[in-house]
């Protein structure tokens, strides 16, 4: 292998690595979700925890 392939394999694999971190980023996630709202809000997840 020469250092121009070395070279695009490198950048693929960055680019690739960015891209993935991109739409984790902004898709919504079913794991963070799962919490509801912050107290004292008033809707029925406040209601059904008491």
């Amino acid at each position: 292998m020469d250092s121009l392939t070395i070279q695009y394999i490198l950048i693929t694999v960055i680019f690739l690595v960015a891209v993935y971190y991109l739409i984790r980023r902004f898709l919504p996630s079913k794991k963070r979700n799962s919490g509801g709202c912050n107290k004292g809000c008033g809707c029925a997840m406040d209601e059904t925890k008491k």
